[in-house]
């Protein structure tokens, strides 16, 4: 990772910020802690965060209303975010999904796993910027801004439905199985086993219209 590229970890054990920061800087990660929202906001105000690691339950706030807060936050250079829980219950993790949160790991951690799921992160949003703006099916992807136009309207992804958006348009007609999606957005095809990927289609039909992503029954989906 470049770095430039940083880290923020937010959780109220401190132990598990001191051994989590020691393994990811180990991996070659820039990482930086805080344990409350005031000192999250802090951070994110005077830095620039590309990944934002939060345990779900904070002392003074919690992870999914901190994450809805911080995607209305213009003012803020949007980070990926990670929530993590030992919590498994699937509404717990849709809902964190519905906040804006790009991913959901379940505790324990493993920083070897976290470490690839960030570097899949930011590999991604590097060829998103990369490439240039694309209009298919009337919907303008602007791979600079992150930003979706259609019907002249502009609308906002959390960054991990944006990429998932931006790779089935990248090849039209081709069915992408929930494997492929897996390995390339996350760079886990254990993704793939688990809802993560239904919720964030479920939610780029909520946003952009159900006509937008085709399910191709026991396959995948594309667009058509």
């Amino acid at each position: 990772m470049a770095s430039s590229s940083s880290i923020l970890i937010c959780d109220r054990d401190v132990y598990t910020l001191i051994a989590l920061k020691e393994q990811l800087v180990e991996l070659g990660f820039d990482v930086i802690t805080c344990v409350s929202k005031k000192e999250l906001y802090d951070f994110l105000n005077r830095y620039k965060v590309d990944v934002l690691l939060m345990d779900l339950t904070l002392d003074d706030s919690d992870a999914i209303v901190l994450c809805q807060e911080i995607r209305t936050k213009k003012e803020i250079q949007q980070p990926y975010i990670i929530i993590y829980s030992e919590k498994t219950e699937d509404f717990i993790q849709i809902t964190s999904f519905n906040s804006g949160a790009d991913d959901f790991i379940i505790k324990p951690l493993k920083p070897v796993i976290v470490a690839a799921r960030i570097k899949a992160m930011l590999r991604r949003g590097q060829q998103a910027i990369a490439a240039k703006a694309m209009p298919r099916k009337g919907v303008i992807i602007d791979k600079e801004s992150y930003r979706i136009i259609k019907d002249n309207v502009s609308l906002s992804l959390p960054r991990k439905e944006f990429e998932m958006l931006n790779l089935l348009f990248s090849n039209p007609n081709k069915v992408f199985s929930r494997k492929e999606i897996a390995e390339e957005i996350w760079n886990d095809e254990n993704v793939s086993k688990q809802r993560t990927i239904d919720i964030h289609i479920r939610n780029i039909r909520k946003t952009l219209g159900y006509e937008i992503v085709k399910t191709i029954k026991g396959v995948g989906y594309c667009i058509q």
